[in-house]
Parts: C-alpha cells; structure tokens; sequence
C-alpha cells in the first residue's frame, strides 16, 4: 500500500471514528427522550409510583395503589377513602413502575428550578439513577419544621398548582361505601330543618323553609382511614398517612394544610360559603351571584374580594380552596383568584375532625364532584415532624432534592452532603401523573 492510499485509509478510519463516539454521545444524550425510563421506587409517591399493586375497595369501589417496598400485615391493605381494612391484598393487579421521559436538554440554557422533578446519578450509588424534586437552591438555608419547608428562614410558600403536585387524596365523595345506609354519613348536616340532600354525585340544596336568609352547613366528618384496632367511623383529625405505604408503621402527624376541590352551581340570587379550619380559627370563601364575586373572610373579618364575571349563569364551575403553608388560595375554572397570606392565631394548634364546611343560602344551588385533599408533610431524616436543616448554606450549582413520599424516600436528608451538584443531573422528569 502506497502512502497516499494509506493516509486515505487512515482519514476515513478517523472520521468512522468520530462518527461513531458522536453517534454514541447522541443517543446518550437523547436516550431520556426517545426510550422511556421506568420509575424503580416509590420514594416520589403519588407523583410516580414505582412497582405497585392496585385495589379496587370492597366498600367504597375506591382504586388505591401500594407500592412493594413493603409487605402487607396480614394480606389485608385499608381503603385510605373509607377505611374498610379488610382487601385482599392478594388479588390486586401487579404494575411495573411509571414510564417517565427524561428532558436531557432542559438546563442547557436555563437553571433548575424548586419544584422540578429530576433525575440524577444517586450519589450512594453512581450506578443508578434516582428521581427526587428539587426544594432547595443555591446559597439557600433549607429547614425541615412541623412538616413544612423554610428557606433562609423564611417559610416556602407554594403556589396552588404547585400545591396540587404534591397532594395527597384525602376523601372522594364519588366513592361513597356501599355500607353508607349503616355508617355515618360524612358530609353530613347536624342543622334540625336542613335543605341538602344527597345526589349520586354530590349535594343539592332547597331552601328548607321562606326564612332563607342563614347559612345551612354541610360538614365533613374524616374518619380513620388507616390500620387501627378502633372503628374506622371513629372521627379523628386527618393525619399525614398514605395508602401507598400500606404496611409501614410510624408516628403520624396531624395536618391542617387541607384544599377542597368541588364543582359549584351557583343560580341567579344563591349563596354558597366554603369554610376551612387550620386548628386554631376558621376561614370562608363566600361564592355570590348577588355580588358576582368570591369574598373572603378571617373568622367574621373581611379580608378580600375577587370579581366573578357571569357568575349568574346557571353552570357547575370548578372550585379550588386551600389553607397551604400559611396562605388562603381560591382558583375558579383554573384560574387562581385570591392567594392571601397570614399569620396563624398564637395560640396551641387544635385540629378538628370537621375540618371543612360547605353552606348555601338563597335560592337553589349544588355542590359535586367533592374531593379533600391534604398538603405535603416533610419528615426529618428520622422520620419525625422535629426540626431537620442543612448545617451549611448549599453551594454554587448544588441543589437539595426531596422525594415527595417523605417516609420512605432516601434523599438529600440521609446525605453525608445534602447538596446535590448540577453535573450529576441527567435531565428534567416529564410525564408526571399530574
């Protein structure tokens, strides 16, 4: 072989070369997009679930997943919607764990956000990859206290929809049980000459007698809808204890960040008033026709009005009201109206077990579609509601990630450095549940 010929052959083996590492880079790069990757834990529950087993309960009809981190005591999973503890875990339906697509581009020219879902490369284990949420920036002080985030010392404050991401499905009032003729109803009036009645799918109001100018309450009762030696009709605060677990057994914490989600309808001169209680005083969002506005009230103090246009027409609109980390949030048809912050009463926190109201007066009206949920509760990395906090701020390009099933995820809490570096960032999750 002359020398030409061989420098030929040795330019066209450099380019294949090239070719194939660029190749190779490529499809590592886009892997995340093209190939779905599949969720191996349940450290992120409910976002993304990892292998689990769905039950439909044998009372209420509600589907709740576990996930097979752990064992069920007995074979026996509790419905978390009505508390009916005896399904047979046995003839659940087996699941692989949520596919997620990862976006390897996404901070290629923007940075990390808190709240963005990402997936890096577990630093216990650099072989594998973990998925966690991102609560914690650069140069921030993060602290973990009473189940809540606080950044510099200052109380993270979420907004509505970034609430909803991380929510916990309390009650579904879709999924009423079947035994409801015999337990306790609860949504339930304790008023003498009351105008709610029960439809399939939620409540409808008359006006009980002329005299229609009081408030009619429609309350919710939360029962104990975990593994308890007591009845579950036996009322108690909602506590921060998820189906997904079913199986682990730990101290629960009490919780009063709660959000009502319903479709409301409202005809020409009606009233419907949603109360929530966060364990020390209650709080009211009043969805007028009259005044074609939502007002909010602190006890029986004004705090603000937000206009409703075309309020008057006779339509289910969907209705979002929360008490989350110290802020009122309403959202109609999707859109936030009032995020209102304030100071808790100084006084011992309380909660209740009817934690929620829904009351009409004026003409007819209806309440449907009525789900509670309840906000996200952080653990220490012992796994109790005390104070939990980075010894230092977190440095440049480094980030503190938490899963969202606080419990059982092992994340930047049980880190020898809670920081996680940008570098060992693979991308962006898409795809979440929610």
């Amino acid at each position: 072989m002359n020398l030409l010929k061989r420098r030929r052959l040795i330019w066209l083996l450099s380019i294949a070369a090239v070719a194939a590492a660029l190749g190779a880079t490529t499809v590592l790069r886009y892997q995340g997009i093209l190939l779905p990757v599949r969720v191996a834990s349940g450290s992120m529950a409910d976002s993304l679930l990892g292998p689990h087993r769905s039950l439909e309960c044998k009372d209420c009809g509600f589907t709740f997943c576990f996930g097979l981190d752990l064992e069920v005591p007995l074979d026996l999973a509790t419905c978390p919607n009505c508390g009916y503890a005896r399904n047979d875990s046995t003839r659940a339906t087996l699941h692989e764990g949520d596919r997620v697509l990862i976006d390897r581009w996404a901070y290629a020219f923007s940075a990390p956000a808190r709240g963005d879902v990402v997936a890096f490369c577990d630093p216990t284990n650099n072989s594998e990859l973990a998925v966690k949420r991102i609560m914690g920036l650069p140069s921030e002080r993060i602290e973990i206290a009473h189940g809540e985030i606080f950044t510099n010392g200052t109380l993270y404050r979420k907004r509505l929809v970034e609430a909803m991401q991380v929510a916990t499905l309390v009650y579904d009032d879709a999924n009423r049980p079947h035994q409801e003729g015999k337990l306790a109803a609860r949504w339930a009036s304790d008023e003498q000459e009351t105008g709610w009645r029960a439809l399939n799918g939620g409540y409808a109001w008359t006006p009980p007698s002329p005299d229609n100018t009081r408030l009619d309450w429609l309350t919710y009762r939360h029962w104990r809808c975990y593994t308890s030696p007591t009845p579950r009709m036996e009322e108690t605060p909602i506590a921060d204890n998820d189906a997904y677990n079913q199986g682990l057994s730990r101290e629960l914490h009490e919780v009063t960040d709660l959000i009502l989600s319903c479709k409301v309808t409202t005809p020409s001169e009606s009233e419907i008033t949603l109360m929530l209680h966060d364990g020390r005083e209650s709080f009211t969002a009043m969805i007028s026709t009259i005044t074609q506005s939502v007002e909010l009230r602190r006890g029986e103090r004004f705090l603000t009005r937000a206009a409703l246009a075309e309020l008057r027409e006779p339509r289910a609109r969907s209705t979002q009201f929360g008490i989350v980390d110290q802020q009122l949030l309403i959202a109609v048809e999707g859109k936030p109206l009032i995020r209102c912050e304030y100071t808790p009463l100084d006084k011992p926190l309380q909660p209740t077990s009817r934690p929620i109201g829904i009351a009409a007066r004026g003409g007819e009206c209806a309440v449907t579609e009525i789900r509670v949920y309840r906000d996200i509760y952080y653990l220490n990395a012992f796994g109790g509601s005390t104070t939990w906090s980075c010894s230092a701020p977190i440095p440049a390009e480094t980030y503190l990630v938490l899963g969202d099933n606080s419990p059982i995820s092992r994340d930047s809490r049980h880190w020898n450095s809670p920081g996680l570096h940008r570098n060992l960032f693979v991308g962006k999750v898409l795809g979440l549940r929610r």
